[in-house]
């Protein structure tokens, strides 16, 4: 595929974050760009890999300001697929009150 000169400078141009890099590093880069959410990339083969807002890092910042990018996405990525598994707990064990099954790892 043939790209045009503007593309590949835009890409090249694209301000992204890593997932080595931490809330406050990612929100100073945010206020730098006046960005409101920016993808996180892996370094290596710039394969997208989620996206993180300035308001959810903000909300981290006050107590996890050098938390890692990467352990954010992992958090989010666990915490969707509870809701997921949460919605698909048949009505019948709602109503005798046993807790819906768990992952293991």
């Amino acid at each position: 595929m043939c790209r045009s000169p503007e593309f590949e400078m835009l890409v090249a141009h694209a301000v992204t974050l890593f997932p080595e890099d931490t809330v406050l590093s990612a929100l100073q880069v945010m206020h730098r760009h006046g960005a409101h959410a920016l993808p996180v990339v892996d370094g290596r083969d710039g394969a997208w890999l989620g996206e993180v807002s300035q308001h959810e890092l903000h909300r981290l910042s006050s107590f996890a300001p050098l938390a890692r990018l990467a352990e954010i996405l992992t958090a989010k990525a666990l915490a969707s697929t509870e809701e997921k598994t949460a919605a698909s707990v048949p009505a019948s064990a709602l109503l005798l009150h046993t807790p819906p099954p768990r992952w293991l790892h």
